[in-house]
């Protein structure tokens, strides 16, 4: 079943910027550029009807046309999309502060708790008993999932290894 993340991916050879607007976080904006592009080959505007679509070549062209048309409709929608993701990466940082700040044992140590748990239940599943292949995979993307925030999104960004600077100076001043 097709996403509109895939016909961004499909998309991105002729059209780069459509492409990234229908692979990009916000739905509501994915399914607007998602919307066009159905209008533009002629087809449902859905996920599966567009991949349909977009395997005859000439459609796929085609698309390359409309981004030039609606360039400044598409980088309009590409930068709320930036916009929308900013503000949910400011989000939760806020939130990782307040649970630091908190007098609660539990809201400082909910994420190594996590952690924990889900090493204890990877190992059991590893040496334990015999388990699907499908639950084994799930289990895998989970983990991939869960050590890289708690591993990459905990060491890096809150102790302050990495730096986003985005609308400020090099001195970490607000820009006008």
């Amino acid at each position: 079943m097709a996403d509109w993340k895939d016909i961004g991916k499909i998309v991105a050879g002729v059209a780069p910027v459509l492409g990234a607007v229908l692979g990009g976080p916000a739905g509501a904006i994915a399914s607007a550029a998602g919307s066009l592009v159905a209008s533009c080959v002629g087809c449902d505007p859905s996920p599966e009807s567009v991949s349909s679509a977009l395997r005859n070549p000439e459609l796929l062209l085609q698309l390359r046309s409309l981004e030039q048309e609606q360039q400044t409709r598409l980088l309009e929608w590409q930068g709320e999309q930036l916009r929308l993701s900013l503000e949910m990466e400011r989000e939760l940082s806020r939130r990782h502060e307040a649970d630091m700040q908190s007098d609660s044992w539990l809201s400082k140590n909910v994420r190594p708790l996590c952690v924990l748990l889900f090493t204890v239940a990877l190992i059991g599943g590893v040496f334990g008993p015999d388990i699907p292949a499908q639950k084994l995979s799930v289990l895998t993307d989970l983990g991939f999932g869960v050590y890289g925030y708690y591993f990459l999104g905990r060491s890096v960004f809150d102790k302050g290894a990495v730096r986003l600077r985005m609308g400020r100076d090099h001195a970490g001043n607000k820009s006008g």
